[in-house]
């Protein structure tokens, strides 16, 4: 016994419109189907308004798309303008009052960053290789250039400096397996390095 599945979903209009089509088209004059004239030809009037609506969308569309361009193209001449009188306004005056009265936003002072905060939470760990040890910390977020570690035998040093960079982990190796280190990382921006962090201990791997 067969079985009506309707394959027509998740098809694009376009493709509806086609698969319709075929089964009006088979539909139409079928002698088995001859009760079904009337239905037959109620979908192929919704058929074709649906193929009709979509024409009409595109059309649609195509406009849209055009005066869509023209408001984009008027948005830049626009800016343009504005940047050319802002350019002209402030050749006339520096003055923060006199700007604000013609309607100006001003934008903010840039305040220098001052020192750079104490490097905290850093954490130190057993390292994969003898010899080594992993280190993490707080990133800082603010004005930072780059971090250093460095670490030492004794909490007071003397000290070894082992890392620059970026991120706010690193590994010291080359240590002596089985030796218990000091480890210190600071923060360093335009105004120099920070104060050392609260130092964290670890025997190396």
């Amino acid at each position: 016994m067969g079985k009506i599945k309707l394959d027509m979903y998740g098809l694009s209009l376009p493709e509806t419109v086609a698969y319709l089509n075929g089964i009006i088209n088979k539909m139409t004059g079928n002698t088995t189907f001859t009760t079904l004239a009337a239905k037959t030809t109620a979908l192929g009037t919704t058929n074709t308004a649906l193929e009709t609506a979509h024409t009409d969308y595109l059309a649609a569309l195509h406009v849209a798309e055009q005066k869509l361009a023209l408001e984009n193209t008027a948005l830049a001449t626009a800016q343009a303008a504005a940047r050319d009188l802002a350019a002209a306004a402030y050749s006339v005056t520096h003055d923060a009052a006199a700007l604000l009265s013609g309607g100006w936003d001003l934008q903010a002072e840039r305040s220098p960053v001052g020192p750079m905060p104490q490097v905290q939470n850093l954490k130190a760990t057993g390292g994969d290789m003898d010899g080594s040890v992993d280190l993490a910390w707080g990133p800082v977020k603010r004005g930072l250039q780059t971090y250093l570690a460095r670490y030492g035998t004794t909490s007071n040093g003397p000290w070894t400096q082992f890392y620059a960079g970026r991120t706010s982990k690193c590994t010291a190796t080359g240590l002596a397996s089985g030796t218990e280190y000091w480890f210190e990382a600071c923060a360093v921006g335009s105004a120099g390095p920070g104060p050392w962090s609260d130092p964290a201990r670890m025997r190396a791997t």
